[in-house]
């Protein structure tokens, strides 16, 4: 009975909420994401996510906001994507910042891309680069220290609208530089190969070779 309640109440805050937020905010993308789960009858835990249309003349934007996890130890998330409207193709530009909360930790992120396009076809041939970058803290002050930050630095080929291959270089405050070396369908095969390199202290630590297979006309 008590779980029963427990899921009316999040079902209509949810619901409240989508119906509060496009009055103040924007437009909802879609209806609200709402999901419980339970172990032999028990209220476990809930998701329940909102996303929003705050798109302009210019550029697509949304945003989206999530609460998961139990009624005493929720996790918040939310993110604001931007990119520039284009009328075919992929965006030439486009921003990602987001954030995160609970009782444990809080972190920030955010992702920058730019495309750069050569030749005759432009929108299909180009060359994009991102730097992607996060830091997480606990939220515990007793035990609060610095910041542990990542940042990657990644640029990928792409010809006649399919990406060949990108390289990517990364590194912190852990000491964990690497590079990853990525290959996609050379050669018309249906696979990706990447090669990864994890570093610390001038040493490498981690060496992988990954194979994925790529979904070609099936």
């Amino acid at each position: 009975m008590a779980g029963n309640g427990i899921i009316r109440l999040v079902a209509a805050g949810a619901l409240a909420l989508g119906a509060a937020c496009p009055a103040l905010a924007g437009d909802i993308v879609r209806k609200p994401d709402l999901s419980v789960w339970g172990n032999d009858g028990r209220f476990q835990g809930y998701s329940a996510a909102l996303p929003l249309d705050l798109s302009t003349d210019a550029e697509n934007a949304t945003f989206v906001a999530k609460v998961a996890g139990g009624l005493d130890r929720p996790s918040y998330d939310f993110n604001l994507n931007l990119a520039a409207k284009t009328e075919q193709g992929p965006s030439p530009r486009s921003l990602a910042l987001g954030a995160s909360w609970n009782e444990r930790e809080a972190g920030v992120r955010s992702s920058v891309s730019r495309l750069f396009g050569f030749g005759f076809m432009p929108r299909t041939n180009y060359v994009s680069v991102s730097v992607d970058m996060n830091a997480v803290a606990p939220v515990d002050v007793t035990k609060r220290g610095a910041p542990v930050t990542r940042a990657n630095l990644r640029s990928a080929l792409t010809l006649d609208g399919r990406q060949i291959g990108s390289i990517a270089v990364g590194g912190g405050t852990m000491g964990e530089e690497g590079v990853d070396l990525s290959l996609t369908r050379p050669f018309d095969i249906p696979a990706e190969f990447t090669v990864s390199l994890r570093a610390a202290d001038d040493r490498v630590q981690d060496g992988r070779l990954m194979v994925k297979l790529v979904k070609a006309n099936w």
